[in-house]
């Protein structure tokens, strides 16, 4: 976009903070209908290195085609998700075949190759990407959103919109810029590990595994390697010490789902990050000026038992979309009407979180569980 000759900050429909999957699907929805300015920090596409093997389950059909890239996902060659089976509350095993789901079984994904497929559709669609934005701040002036920020090459560094998306992911860079606080937190942790390719390991399962502070994940992912991660509460005394490689192989494998894992070396990095569902309180994102956005994990993200963060964020792009085509055309309910979506999934999503966690009884006088117990939740627990 060329910088204009009088020297007034350069005009979008809309301004996205954060290029991974939601902003990314949220500006290729919003072009070619609307002028779309997409922002990312340099670190922010780097860190999809060290990202842990994630899946889109067979609902997202609907959302690929709808983005007009259904076709071009399936010629990526990610891995069809295989059988999921689990030891939550007894040792026996519980098996679920995908062939079960209507939707299809859905997909393991390559995410550096998926989250570069969604931004380079986006720039097809005629979205302008910023990758190297930096010092970026955040302004409400004149009923227009204004976005100041450094960057390399020629682009002007003020813009002003009427709508600005927080799509950063659960950072939430402009949402707390703004003054809003992400709510529902706990102290959950994931420690995870790639493990180097064992070429006798040919299990294509999700294996999923309660324990007493916590609960397992595993599954091979389309690199090849095998992801092994391990929930637990940022408070745990044994969190320092799972961060030996040796320690938490040695913890997982004394389950059955298990206990055949062994890495081809034992040379391999265990990795932390935050893990905790959370998100935006909808009635404090609405006390802002109108034409302010958040979706994917900005507006609510998932604890991971419910593996539906990256649908989250193809789903949250699409009811976005439709709610700011409707606010740039002068619906004024447009934003009030996606929060009050937004509710209903926070609500549908706790619901069957609490049931998923209170499924666990064999362990539920452990604190990992009694905080994750629906009263626990209710009352607060989790914060302290």
């Amino acid at each position: 976009m060329p910088v204009p000759t009088d020297h007034s900050p350069p005009e979008w429909d809309a301004i996205i903070l954060g290029a991974g999957p939601a902003g990314a699907a949220l500006a290729r929805r919003l072009r070619p209908r609307h002028r779309v300015l997409l922002l990312d920090r340099p670190q922010a596409r780097a860190s999809g290195a060290q990202r842990i093997g994630e899946s889109l389950p067979g609902a997202a059909h609907m959302l690929l085609r709808r983005l007009g890239i259904h076709d071009s996902f399936l010629a990526q060659g990610h891995a069809a998700r295989g059988a999921m089976v689990s030891q939550w509350d007894s040792e026996a095993p519980t098996w679920f075949d995908p062939i079960r789901d209507p939707h299809g079984a859905g997909w393991h994904l390559d995410r550096m190759r998926f989250d570069a497929s969604l931004r380079a559709a986006a720039i097809e669609a005629g979205a302008i990407l910023v990758d190297s934005a930096r010092h970026l701040t955040a302004s409400f002036d004149a009923g227009r959103w204004q976005v100041d920020f450094e960057c390399d090459g020629p682009l002007c560094r003020t813009h002003r919109a009427p709508v600005l998306v927080d799509a950063t992911g659960r950072s939430m860079a402009a949402a707390r810029q703004l003054g809003l606080a992400r709510c529902g937190k706990d102290r959950l942790i994931c420690l995870y590990a790639h493990l180097p390719v064992d070429e006798c390991d040919e299990d294509h399962s999700t294996r999923i595994c309660a324990d007493s502070n916590g609960w397992w994940y595993s599954v091979r992912v389309p690199a090849g390697q095998r992801v092994l991660a391990f929930h637990l509460d940022g408070d745990d005394s044994e969190l320092k010490a799972l961060r030996d490689p040796a320690r938490l192989l040695a913890k997982a494998r004394r389950h059955q789902l298990l206990a055949a894992i062994q890495p081809a070396v034992m040379d391999f990095p265990v990795h932390a990050q935050p893990a905790g569902g959370g998100g935006l309180d909808p009635g404090a994102l609405a006390r802002l000026p109108e034409g302010f956005f958040a979706i994917g994990d900005a507006m609510l993200s998932f604890d991971p038992i419910a593996s539906q963060g990256l649908f989250n964020a193809l789903a949250t792009a699409e009811s976005a979309g439709r709610a700011i085509e409707r606010y740039i055309d002068g619906a004024n309910d447009a934003r009030e009407s996606y929060l009050t979506e937004m509710r209903a999934v926070a609500a549908r999503y706790g619901q069957r979180l609490d049931e998923t966690y209170a499924a666990v009884s064999r362990y539920s006088h452990q604190l990992f569980w009694q905080r994750r117990a629906p009263h626990s939740r209710r009352t607060g627990l989790l914060n302290h």
